[in-house]
């Protein structure tokens, strides 16, 4: 579960919407109004929006050097996280990838291998649509094999 600082409680609503979130309950707090958002349609709350936040200043939260680097949401197929681009596409959100998150496919040497694209939400929280990755044992397998190899 995350809890985030959002600028604007229905935008960021409306956003997770999309993704297909459905939200369980509202409340105040305080500093502001609150919302539980379930993304898995099992959990009471998957995130917690809290109305009392600002717009990222770089506007995309991989770029900041403190807080959250990214949300990953995990998809079964690469067909999925295709749909997802899609959709995603169709509503006019920018999108960067896919990517495959490992060395074959250009990104870092210790990466999972999964099929991902990456995306920001209203306030410049960057999240990630994910499928496939290596288990540990693949990944161990992997890098030994490479490891293996003639120079």
């Amino acid at each position: 579960m995350s809890g985030l600082h959002v600028r604007d409680l229905d935008e960021e609503i409306a956003f997770l919407e999309l993704l297909g979130a459905a939200v369980t309950s509202r409340g105040t707090t305080p500093r502001g109004r609150i919302a539980f958002v379930s993304i898995d349609g099992e959990t009471h709350h998957n995130f917690a929006l809290f109305e009392d936040g600002e717009r990222l200043p770089s506007g995309d939260s991989k770029k900041e050097t403190r807080g959250v680097h990214h949300i990953a949401l995990r998809v079964a197929t690469r067909a999925e996280v295709d749909d997802w681009i899609a959709r995603l596409k169709a509503h006019g959100i920018a999108l960067d990838g896919p990517h495959i998150q490992g060395p074959e496919g250009g990104g870092l040497e210790a990466g999972s291998s999964s099929y991902s694209v990456f995306f920001t939400d209203p306030n410049g929280v960057c999240f990630e649509i994910f499928a496939e990755p290596q288990t540990v044992a693949e990944f161990s397998a992997f890098r030994t094999a490479r490891e293996r190899q003639p120079a």
